[in-house]
């Protein structure tokens, strides 16, 4: 008997813990109740035993508990080293983990369907320590599965102020709420910040006890350069032809509303092909993307300017008549004409102006202006002005 063992017994004998005490030699002096379920033997059986599961004071591991029925059993191993009577004993605390590795091993097991997919799987406790990663979790963050396993998502944080601020907000609506579904800033590997498509929602077990969170997120830098690939053109990163029509057909709309007008210009560069001709066609497409420049320049940020196709650009000018759009028209000009390029010189453009009316048709409105645009190459190195649409025209 231990001088102090009635105090000890009190403390650890309702324990649903499995709890040992081990003496210097490392056998079994002590094994509280609970023992007797984790190993499935009577508790005289397991004293004098030698347990060789854990054998160094503070030391704290998984380890595995032979058991008759259940088989190995996944316990959470602590040890700390006490003295009773001037002799050093080892405390041993075992808490039954199977049903936990159990219930990650199957979640493990139905990630292998997610791992073919391109959106990143992130599984977590709710502590959210990060138990499961798919392999498009690494391809997006360069984190690899080992080094994910055990940490938490604060490895991926930016440090930024906003983007703290942003995830203080997602976890407090996931606490509140249960999941939640948005954009967040966060950093790979090699400390490279993008922006994921993040949706988090809970695993719960029967009883309601929340077990798991899962977040399944996308790289919205892929999504973004698909959409700009959709949008814009590939050399000047202007709109393309099939964005430029989209908001025409938007701002035709917003006129036909409310009985206002807009504008477009349409340019291209006077004797294009004598600069490819001469300077080659990789100089012809520099001279195309200085231009584009020039032009952005000039625009309002409401403005919509397109690459129409070839050395065509056109502007679209959301409320604003045609004197205005000839204006702007010169003042693009003027500012081409006296800008020398670096390969091709001194160049200079035509220009077609229209004022579109409430009511008037996409190619009736972008016939007048590649007439008057055809009209200004006559001289080239100016702007014409498109005739007013007709009753009937502006009316379709």
């Amino acid at each position: 008997m231990f001088p102090d063992e009635a105090a000890f017994r009190s403390l650890v004998e309702q324990s649903s813990d499995t709890i040992l005490l081990l003496d210097p030699a490392g056998t079994v002096a002590y094994a509280n109740p609970a023992a007797e379920q984790l190993f499935g033997r009577p508790l005289a059986n397991l004293i004098g035993e030698e347990f060789g599961g854990i054998s160094t004071a503070e030391e704290q591991s998984d380890i595995y508990i032979p058991h008759p029925q259940r088989g190995n059993v996944a316990t959470n191993a602590r040890s700390t080293t006490i003295r009773l009577d001037d002799i050093p004993y080892t405390a041993v605390y075992l808490r039954d983990i199977s049903e936990r590795v159990q219930a990650e091993e199957r979640l493990r097991q139905s990630s292998v369907a997610l791992d073919a997919i391109d959106q990143g799987l992130m599984i977590t406790r709710p502590d959210t320590t990060i138990v499961a990663v798919n392999p498009a979790f690494t391809t997006i963050t360069g984190y690899t599965e080992e080094e994910a396993l055990g940490h938490t998502p604060e490895l991926q944080r930016t440090g930024r102020q906003e983007d703290e601020e942003s995830f203080s907000e997602m976890r407090r609506i996931l606490e509140r709420e249960g999941h939640w579904t948005g954009a967040l800033r966060r950093r790979r590997k090699n400390g490279e910040i993008y922006q994921e498509w993040l949706s988090i929602s809970p695993v719960h077990r029967d009883n309601g006890n929340l077990i798991y969170y899962v977040a399944i997120f996308s790289d919205m830098t892929a999504i973004n350069e698909l959409r700009q690939l959709a949008h814009h053109d590939y050399l000047t990163g202007l709109f393309n032809r099939a964005a430029l029509q989209q908001h025409l057909d938007e701002e035709m709309g917003r006129t036909a509303r409310y009985g206002d007008v807009f504008s477009l210009i349409m340019f291209d560069l006077d004797h294009f092909k004598a600069i490819n001709d001469r300077h080659g066609h990789d100089a012809g497409d520099r001279v195309l993307q200085q231009v584009a420049e020039l032009t952005l320049d000039e625009v309002r940020d409401i403005d919509i300017t397109a690459r129409w196709g070839g050395e065509e650009f056109m502007i679209l000018l959301p409320a604003t008549d045609g004197d205005q759009a000839q204006v702007l028209a010169e003042r693009i000009r003027k500012r081409i004409a006296r800008t020398a390029f670096a390969e091709a010189g001194y160049i200079t453009i035509s220009l077609g102006i229209a004022e579109i009316p409430a009511g008037e048709s996409l190619q009736d409105m972008i016939l007048r202006v590649d007439q008057a645009l055809y009209k200004a190459k006559e001289t080239r190195n100016r702007s014409e002005m498109a005739r007013k649409p007709g009753p009937r025209e502006a009316s379709r």
